[in-house]
């Protein structure tokens, strides 16, 4: 990769992590960036440091050295990156981690806390809205428990754009979906990249989910082994 941090929307360089005591690498050296809108995936064998690299770029967790670029800004200037990772970034997971005890209204809602301001009934309509648009508004009442698994990771995608984010990151959000519904959710992962204008990182294991993206990442050993455009 010859550009630099300034032509990214983010920009990880020369990233290392180890885990623990020092002993293993799970990142060593990567050097990695995803442009405003782009669509990229990142592969690589179980261990390989795709999800570490994930959590690095989702300020989820900081490098033991390197440094990651938002917007040109290294993020090692900001001592709290909680408010700031919020406004910016969303967050889909295999496991969804939805509340259980919240409704799929509520669950939609938790992270507009930490966005911009809104009274409790704008937080409401923004949240019936984003469930409307994943296709799942009539299951707003409903628990986490009453829901079904594809329902699950349509309200957890719902969520991931409370705050209207300009980057997604997906850690393998076909997990554990049968195939008819990873399809459905792919399309509609796709969908909302495009009409919104989304950078989207997702971490697989599924070469048909790894097909979709602009370009993919192939790690092995906590190292960048391939970095190619797919179309």
């Amino acid at each position: 990769m010859t550009d630099g941090p300034a032509e990214h929307l983010i920009y990880a360089d020369r990233l290392v992590k180890t885990y623990p005591d020092g002993d293993v690498h799970a990142l060593n050296g990567v050097t990695v960036g995803v442009r405003p809108g782009q669509h990229v995936a990142i592969t690589g064998p179980s261990g390989c440091g795709k999800s570490t690299l994930l959590n690095m770029l989702g300020m989820l967790d900081r490098p033991d050295g390197g440094e990651i670029y938002f917007r040109g800004e290294p993020l090692s200037k900001h001592a709290n990156l909680d408010h700031f990772r919020a406004r910016q970034i969303g967050f889909v997971f295999q496991s969804f981690f939805l509340i259980p005890t919240l409704t799929a209204r509520e669950n939609v809602q938790v992270p507009m806390f930490e966005g911009p301001r809104l009274s409790a009934r704008e937080r409401a309509e923004k949240a019936e809205a984003l469930l409307e648009l994943v296709g799942v508004a009539k299951r707003a009442s409903h628990l986490p428990k009453q829901l079904s698994v594809g329902e699950r990771q349509r309200v957890a995608l719902a969520r991931s754009l409370a705050n209207d984010p300009v980057m997604l990151l997906a850690d393998e959000p076909t997990g554990n979906l049968d195939s008819d519904n990873a399809v459905k959710v792919l399309d509609l992962f796709a969908s909302l990249q495009k009409s919104r204008n989304l950078a989207l990182l997702v971490v697989t294991h599924s070469d048909e989910v790894a097909d979709r993206a602009d370009r993919v990442i192939h790690m092995k050993d906590g190292r960048v082994l391939s970095d190619s455009a797919t179309r």
